[in-house]
């Protein structure tokens, strides 16, 4: 997995982006190894790679802490630096042995985080050889296991996680490595107990589908996250219609009211029109509303509710959206809809993501090639009575054939910046609804993305 950097110039939002698919890809290849692993060494082993290849991590360490001895031993390491923790002693006398954030995790039995290595003055002895080997910042958390049967606890430790990166360890981002550590040693209680056990795979299959069902929870809750991030993201993008659509309706109400005004200022004044001013502002200050209330729908945290929705409404809304964009890119939109079109029965936000999503695709891949013509196709059709399609087509500059298959597949991207879970996020939408997304090439250039979802009865 490649490693993945923060850059200085990115924004918060984009900082945001890049944090939360790290962690969400990072918990779905835990949740993996947690399911796999065979043994407990390849367990810890698999677990500390996963850490260190994509989290912005240069190291990632556990030790244990046997009864009978006074030192942490190794039992798992990988990273950069990796055999740097290795002979770490611990005892209950602080002025015995070097003093580390390992150390005070395992002895107060909670998370010690370092944020600035070099100007922490708690580890006067331990921060030389860290700042050497090139760590700015780190985390140690305790593990602990426990036996249910007995009481007890089984076994103690501790995760040292460390970064080249200076204040990576927010608040959050301990919370978050914490509970991946406390999914850590339930999964070595479970090992443990089924090894020594002798579990019958129906138990164990019993255990596992229940920990696989905590994990994608996990996942989707951070999936919501995630999209709830990207389109505030996509906001900053769109700021220039939004301000065109409120601004279009607000003139129309300034004009409006003038002319009321001056229907009314007359010697002998004309009702009607005057009247007639005042409905066109009433509407008017409707339509600014509805736009406002559109943009708040689109990017604030909304529920899961479903709705009776038209499919062409919902597409207009996202062309307003983007208008501003489609202006500077110089293209040109070109809408087919199927004035019966049946309803759907969807949640607005999200579907309106699902489309918003694949126009803005569009729109990137044609304002980056050099071809002459740009036109972003619109069409929408009833395939039966109960079936409906969308398709997106733009002239841009084309999926490769190799990567056709590929581009559903989780943090699969061909831009530089991209975040790679859009259309996989997309494609769970659309599936939600028994639906399915469809990705081709384009002719003789572009690429073409519909979708179909069936069609709902009106209550």
């Amino acid at each position: 997995m490649p490693q993945q950097s923060t850059s200085i110039n990115d924004t918060p939002v984009e900082r945001s982006q890049n944090k939360c698919r790290r962690q969400l890809q990072t918990l779905s290849l835990c949740n993996n190894v947690f399911f796999q692993a065979q043994t407990e060494h390849e367990l810890l082993q698999s677990f500390c790679e996963t850490l260190a290849a994509g989290n912005n991590l240069q190291l990632a360490w556990i030790g244990y802490c046997e009864s009978a001895r006074e030192f942490i031993r190794p039992v798992a390491k990988a990273g950069v630096g990796a055999d740097y923790f290795d002979c770490l002693e611990f005892s209950e006398d602080t002025g015995k042995g070097e003093l580390s954030p390992v150390d005070l995790a395992f002895r107060s039995g909670e998370p010690c985080c370092v944020n600035d290595i070099a100007q922490d003055s708690r580890f006067l002895l331990w921060r030389v050889s860290a700042v050497k080997a090139g760590y700015a910042s780190c985390v140690a958390i305790p593990l602990s296991v426990s036996d249910i049967r007995k009481g007890k606890i089984d076994l103690r430790g501790t995760l040292h996680l460390c970064s080249r990166e200076r204040g990576f360890f927010d608040e959050d981002t301990v919370e978050y490595y914490a509970k991946l550590a406390s999914h850590l040693t339930f999964a070595v209680a479970t090992l443990r107990r089924s090894l020594s056990e002798g579990l019958t795979s129906g138990v164990a299959a019993l255990r596992a589908k229940h920990e696989r069902e905590q994990a994608q929870r996990n996942l989707q809750a951070m999936r919501e996250e995630l999209t709830r991030v990207t389109r505030l993201g996509e906001m900053g993008e769109m700021a220039a219609s939004i301000a065109h659509e409120i601004n279009q309706p607000l003139a129309a109400v300034v004009s409006s009211g003038n002319a009321g005004l001056q229907w009314l200022s007359g010697p002998a004044p004309d009702l009607d029109r005057a009247r007639a001013a005042f409905t066109r502002i009433v509407r008017d200050g409707n339509r600014a509303a509805d736009v406002i209330t559109g943009i708040r729908s689109m990017f604030k945290n909304s529920d899961q509710t479903k709705s009776f929705q038209n499919v062409n409404d919902l597409i207009c809304e996202v062309l307003t959206f983007v208008r501003a964009k489609v202006d500077d890119c110089m293209i040109s939109v070109r809408t087919d809809f199927d004035k019966k079109l049946p309803g759907v029965m969807v949640n607005r936000v999200q579907l309106q993501q699902v489309i918003l999503n694949l126009v803005m695709n569009a729109i990137d891949a044609m304002s980056s090639g050099q071809q002459q013509e740009r036109v972003l196709h619109l069409r929408s059709e009833a395939v039966d009575p109960l079936t409906i399609k969308v398709t997106i087509k733009d002239t841009g500059i084309g999926i490769d054939k190799d990567n056709i298959e590929r581009v559903f597949d989780p943090f699969f991207t061909t831009k530089p910046d991209g975040i790679g879970l859009g259309l996989a996020i997309c494609q769970s939408i659309v599936e939600s609804y028994g639906g399915q997304l469809l990705a081709e090439q384009g002719y003789p250039r572009g690429s073409v993305f519909s979708f179909v979802i069936p069609a709902a009865n009106k209550v």
